[in-house]
């Protein structure tokens, strides 16, 4: 599984629209929509906000490992 859809699973997960997460972690849904159609990758402050967001590791998200 590719981190774009780890971060689109994990926010399913938890019942989330791509608004909402965008909310939480203060930046657009259109940004969040972007990341996970895969049309932009985000900056390492932004992977850090989402891996606190939903408690796994950054390199989970991005898919460097499977461990969370």
């Amino acid at each position: 599984m590719n981190n774009h859809n780890r971060l689109r699973a994990l926010r399913l997960e938890r019942g989330l629209r791509q608004v909402d997460l965008a909310n939480k972690i203060g930046v657009s849904n259109s940004f969040i929509s972007t990341i996970e159609c895969k049309k932009a990758e985000p900056n390492l402050e932004t992977w850090e906000k989402l891996a606190n967001f939903f408690h796994v590791s950054p390199q989970y998200l991005v898919g460097w490992t499977d461990d969370k």
